[in-house]
């Protein structure tokens, strides 16, 4: 199952550190959950456009039932504790 969050970051927080916080606690959460992530990427936009997001979560998932356990775990909420105040807008997507 695929995975996809796209956030629009308020000007100036995903700068370099943001994006290294992004991948490191993502690499942290596949190691954490290795039976339901079986990849991550995290994407930087590069395109400046009023209708673009900022960043992009794409993973895999071993299927449905990976999601809750993903969702719920604590590096997930750390991150989100983190930078959800600086979010414009968010979209997920979930795919077989």
């Amino acid at each position: 199952m695929k995975h996809y969050v796209l956030m629009r970051l308020k000007e100036g927080v995903f700068d370099e550190a943001a994006e290294r916080d992004y991948r490191e606690t993502f690499e942290k959460l596949k190691e954490a959950l290795p039976d339901d992530i079986l990849s991550v990427a995290v994407r930087k936009n590069t395109v400046e456009r009023p209708q673009n997001m900022t960043v992009m979560i794409e993973m895999t998932l071993k299927g449905p039932e990976s999601l809750p356990r993903y969702l719920s775990h604590p590096l997930h909420k750390s991150i989100g504790q983190r930078y959800n105040p600086f979010v414009e807008a968010i979209a997920s997507f979930d795919c077989e």
